[in-house]
């Protein structure tokens, strides 16, 4: 039980390093869409005819573009924000409850409910107010530090059971009450672990939502790093890149999509290699092959291999050239057939010799 509940520090502290990057990568755009509304309104002042002006529209519209873009990812950035405090706020009213109609004889566990109980209210009809991320910190720290405490009063009552135990070891008839004393054991130590298991449900969901909106921000920035080259700017380095796509890939994204995606990320004429992850997703593996890359295949062909190879190739070659003069005699002497003409051919025909018949003489 000790364990879990140190685990859910750390795992909320992951959550904070999501959020902080997420800041960072605000306040790049937020400095990018300024150097942007500069350059434009530098161009308008100087230029105030209106043929220039008719071609700076799409200039504007480019602005005006990404401008849009950002006003989203804010108010989807609120919303992640909001909904986190609106989970935190509810499990702390439901544990403050919870102490308040079972724990009643515990000092400490009442004076530390009673100082943590200045936190804004939360309404279901303001999804997109803001609340400061100090304040969601504070109470996650303290419905952590309520559950220790409740903890703590179970650790005190499980020692005072073994007690009532040696007790009814020495004969007095107290069977019903160590059962009733052990059950309200058991329901504590149930109810804590409950309270536990829906915060470590909080912080998976959590990281889900602000991993994904991450990588949204750094689809958005390299979109706009890709189209706009800033001088004073960094862009997402390869890995970075990487990373982003092989999670649009494992969120099972469409073949044609992904590649579009990649597109825009690194321009088309400027595909990095993008090699896939330990476990390719079913259905877009060939996604993961990058263009044809011929100076990666190696072939090792060694000298007694080539030579062995070449000696059925050569006596292949010498049948065929046989075979190529005896189909040669054999035409030209059917040629010579063909062309000698029917008197030479009756000429050659022996002849028959004349023999006369001899006469019948009478008798």
């Amino acid at each position: 039980m000790d364990k879990r509940i140190n685990d859910l520090k750390d795992d909320f502290n992951k959550v904070v390093d999501l959020k902080n990057e997420n800041v960072k990568m605000f306040e790049m755009l937020d400095f990018k869409i300024k150097n942007l509304k500069n350059v434009y309104s530098d161009f308008i002042k100087n230029n105030k005819q209106q043929l220039f002006i008719f071609g700076l529209d799409s200039f504007h519209f480019q602005g005006k573009l990404i401008d849009l873009e950002y006003d989203d990812m804010k108010r989807l950035y609120f919303a992640i924000k909001n909904r986190i405090y609106c989970e935190y706020f509810k499990l702390y009213k439901i544990v403050i409850e919870y102490i308040n109609e079972n724990i009643n004889d515990d000092t400490k566990v009442l004076e530390l409910v009673k100082v943590n109980n200045n936190f804004p209210i939360y309404k279901d009809l303001e999804p997109f107010k803001q609340y400061e991320f100090e304040v969601i910190q504070n109470i996650h720290e303290t419905i952590i530090g309520l559950l220790i405490s409740i903890n703590n009063y179970l650790m005190h009552k499980e020692h005072d059971l073994r007690q009532h135990q040696e007790k009814n070891a020495t004969g007095l008839n107290i069977d019903n009450f160590i059962r009733t004393f052990s059950y309200n054991n058991v329901v504590l130590r149930e109810k804590i672990t409950l309270f536990i298991t829906y915060i470590e449900f909080f912080h998976k969901l959590h990281t889900k939502y602000f991993k994904r909106f991450t990588t949204k921000m750094q689809l958005f920035v390299s979109q706009i790093n890709n189209d706009i080259k800033f001088e004073d700017s960094s862009e997402l380095n390869k890995s970075k890149k990487q990373t982003m796509l092989e999670n649009f890939a494992n969120d099972n994204l469409d073949k044609n999509i992904l590649k579009a995606l990649k597109n825009s990320v690194v321009g088309e004429g400027q595909q990095t290699p993008f090699t896939p992850p330990s476990t390719p997703v079913s259905g877009i593996e060939s996604l993961y092959k990058p263009a044809v890359e011929i100076n990666s295949v190696i072939l090792k062909i060694t000298e007694a291999q080539s030579v062995e190879q070449s000696k059925p190739l050569e006596q292949e070659q010498e049948q065929e050239e046989n075979s190529d003069e005896v189909s040669l005699l054999t035409t030209d002497s059917e040629s010579k057939k063909e062309e000698s003409s029917p008197s030479e051919v009756q000429a050659q025909k022996p002849k028959r010799k004349y023999t006369p018949r001899k006469k019948k003489t009478d008798i």
